[in-house]
Order: structure tokens, then C-alpha cells, then sequence
């Protein structure tokens, strides 16, 4: 059985060790847009009844959520961009 060539693995791992710290960053920074969108009071979670104090966390989730993906499309042109300096020859030589 053939492997990959090494050179191919090496640029692999790397892509994906690159877009995971991007993805966590992502994560983190739209973890503190959150938090400061509902503390500047820009997003106001309301609290009136008891189904609303229920969906507190639904909304923080979503709103973390539609956060995180403003972030994706920044994410992807780092990686495409990422891969294009790595040499898409290499990528695809398996």
C-alpha cells in the first residue's frame, strides 16, 4: 500500500492546524462581541415571564451563533489564501 508523500501530509496538517486556530479565535472573539452587544445594551434579553427567562440561553446561543458566522467568510479567504501559499499541487498530490 502507497502512502501520501510527505510533503503532501506535512501541508495537510498544517491547513488543518491552521484553520482550527482560526476557527478558535472565531469562537472566542464571537463569544465577546456576544457578551458586549447585551452589556453595551445594544441586545436587550427580556426577562418578563418565566418562558422568557427560559429562552435566555436559546438566544444567547443563537445570537453567538449568527456571531461565529460572520466570521466564516474571513476564515475561508485566510485558508483559501493559506492553501495558495502552501501550493495547491501539493494539497492534491495524494
Amino acid at each position: 500500500m502507497v502512502g501520501m508523500p510527505q510533503a503532501t501530509l506535512q501541508a495537510w496538517l498544517s491547513l488543518y492546524a491552521a484553520v482550527g486556530v482560526m476557527v478558535a479565535l472565531c469562537a472566542v472573539l464571537a463569544m465577546i462581541k456576544t457578551a458586549y452587544d447585551y452589556r453595551l445594551g445594544t441586545r436587550k434579553l427580556p426577562t418578563a415571564t418565566v418562558l422568557d427567562k427560559v429562552l435566555v440561553a436559546p438566544r444567547l446561543w443563537i445570537r453567538w451563533q449568527i456571531n461565529y458566522l460572520l466570521g466564516a467568510p474571513a476564515i475561508l479567504g485566510i485558508a483559501i489564501y493559506y492553501a495558495h501559499y502552501l501550493g495547491f499541487d501539493t494539497l492534491v498530490d495524494v
